[in-house]
């Protein structure tokens, strides 16, 4: 039993994990579009472009994390 949990929860964390990597590709996609409206403005446009990165960053040690 404990085997057939161990195998069952690899392939479910990989696939999770890829999962996560497509919602971080369509909001990188969804970023650009917002960043092209502000650009008008832009002092938002440099302000909002940090804390994007700074999200990122945390979901992708959060997954690793997770996967060991």
């Amino acid at each position: 039993d404990p085997l057939s949990q161990l195998v069952v929860d690899d392939p479910t964390s990989k696939g999770s994990k890829r999962k996560s990597q497509d919602e971080a590709a369509r909001i990188s996609i969804e970023i650009p579009r917002k960043g092209e409206d502000v650009v008008a403005e832009g002092d938002e446009t440099n302000a909002l472009a940090p804390p994007t990165k700074k999200k990122r960053a945390t979901r992708s040690r959060t997954g690793r994390a997770l996967l060991q």
